[in-house]
């Protein structure tokens, strides 16, 4: 029935509504689903396809379709059909392949509507000034590659609505042709825009502009040092490790962590029942072979054959001396002794007693009071060339505002894990003055490296991480 010109049309409304919502889509998927999906709100249909240049663009209920699936085989395949055929409305009678035809009823209704796009469907290698008017909708894609849109449904199509839905369609391309030109000219062309509105200023504004330019240019090329940061402390630069000299049990400590204690002082002793029991076993030996020696020396004043005897029970009593002086020997390594002054340094004091250790085991370290040095852990990320003597700056967590100054002396080769976890360069920094902090305490050091420019001191951490993400 034909429509009273004195009302719009009953989609008039719901067109107007789709235009908008299309003009304000930021994005090809937001415009792709008001397109196949909300345009049913205006012409009733069950299936939307949207195909570019041969290949399925988008799809109405299904965000993405399987290309290797029989449906979309299927789909491609109608779309070869279709290629060169004009617009209107089609039916499964109407396609040459039979074998085509006879596939239609299992995946389609029987009413079709061929929408054929006049230069493809814009795309994003299609340009600006390439989409088509509205009224150019049902001519046959220029590309020899079938571009369009097909509806569906159970009801035949008729003309006044494959008219509308034409002129819908042909508005749609137009505006996302030239949305995706906004954006190419929006991300391409960020320079050459700068310098049209620039172009448009008056010339006082572009010299005050120019002159902040040249400045924030001199800024950026004004040298600093190169600094870096990382997690350091006081540590003794060359203390004593004492290891237990034999395997045994750890019976006890005699001291306290960080304790001051004087040289030949017993830190810790080690079990020493065996060795002792064993001493005592000797001991006793020792005292029958020098019996039995005098024993022998007297019967030699007046007996040839005691005189005979008298050199094997000689050597019976060194033997037995040298098996005394050995274990005796023994259990005095039991004892840990302090070979000279020096704090003692030891890690869980109270998970020593009792533990089972190795010969040559480290138990303890020994260090001067006055034998410091500052050490710090840089991380792999902020590793830079640092030659030896680069001041270094350890900011405590006691003190931040009375930094310890040191030297650096040492810059390990190779990358270690960090106490705290991940790899990490070890430095060691010889002080520049006397000790006067705690062995131990911990805080910030700071590294002043070589001068850089102040832009590639701002830029170097960004375009590291922009190489290591992208490969350049």
């Amino acid at each position: 029935m034909p429509y009273d010109h004195g009302h719009p049309p009953p989609d008039t409304a719901a067109t107007l509504a789709l235009l908008d919502a299309t003009a304000a889509a930021q994005t090809a998927a937001e415009r792709r689903f008001l397109l196949l999906d909300r345009s049913r709100e205006a012409w009733p249909y069950q299936i939307a396809v949207l195909v570019t240049d041969g290949r399925i663009a988008g799809h109405s209920g299904a965000g993405e379709v399987d290309a290797q699936g029989p449906y979309a085989q299927w789909l491609g395949r109608l779309a070869c059909e279709l290629r060169g055929r004009p617009g209107g409305a089609l039916s499964p009678a109407d396609i040459a392949d039979a074998a085509l035809a006879a596939e239609w009823a299992e995946w389609w209704p029987d009413h079709l509507l061929w929408l054929p796009a006049a230069e493809g469907l814009a795309s994003d290698a299609h340009a600006a000034d390439a989409s088509p008017a509205p009224h150019d909708a049902q001519a046959p894609a220029a590309n020899g590659q079938a571009s369009g849109l097909l509806l569906v449904r159970d009801l035949p199509w008729m003309a006044d609505e494959a008219d509308s839905l034409g002129r819908w369609f042909g508005l749609w391309r137009a505006l996302d042709s030239g949305r995706r030109a906004e954006a190419r000219v929006a991300s391409a062309g960020g320079w050459r825009g700068f310098v049209n509105v620039m172009r448009h200023q008056p010339a006082a504004r572009r010299r005050r502009i120019g002159w902040a330019l040249a400045a924030l240019i001199g800024v950026l090329c004004l040298p600093v040092h190169l600094t870096v940061r990382a997690p350091g402390e006081i540590v003794p630069r060359d203390p004593v490790v004492l290891r237990a000299a034999l395997d045994g049990t750890v019976r006890e400590l005699k001291v306290e962590p960080n304790q001051f204690v004087q040289a030949g002082q017993v830190l810790a002793e080690l079990d020493d029942a065996g060795w002792s029991s064993r001493l005592q076993v000797a001991q006793q030996a020792l005292l029958t072979a020098e019996t039995e020696w005098r024993q022998t020396s007297q019967q030699a004043l007046n007996d040839p054959r005691a005189k005979a005897q008298l050199a094997a029970a000689i050597g019976k009593v060194e033997e037995k001396r040298a098996d005394v002086a050995f274990l005796g020997q023994q259990v005095r390594r039991t004892a840990l002794v302090a070979p000279h002054d020096g704090v003692v340094l030891i890690q869980d004091a109270g998970g020593w007693p009792g533990r089972t250790v190795s010969a040559g085991e480290a138990v303890m370290k020994l260090a001067r009071p006055g034998d410091q040095e500052v050490e710090a852990w840089l991380a792999a990320g902020d590793a830079i060339d640092l030659p030896d003597g680069t001041p270094m700056h350890l900011h405590l967590a006691s003190r931040p505002g009375s930094p310890v100054e040191a030297k650096l002396r040492l810059y390990a080769f190779e990358a270690e894990h960090r106490p705290d976890a991940g790899l990490g360069y070890r430095l060691r920094g010889t002080l520049d003055g006397d000790a006067t902090e705690r062995l131990g305490a911990r805080g910030t050091v700071r590294i002043d490296g070589p001068r850089v420019p102040l832009g590639y001191w701002v830029l170097r951490r960004p375009l590291a991480a922009l190489r290591e993400t992208t490969g350049w």
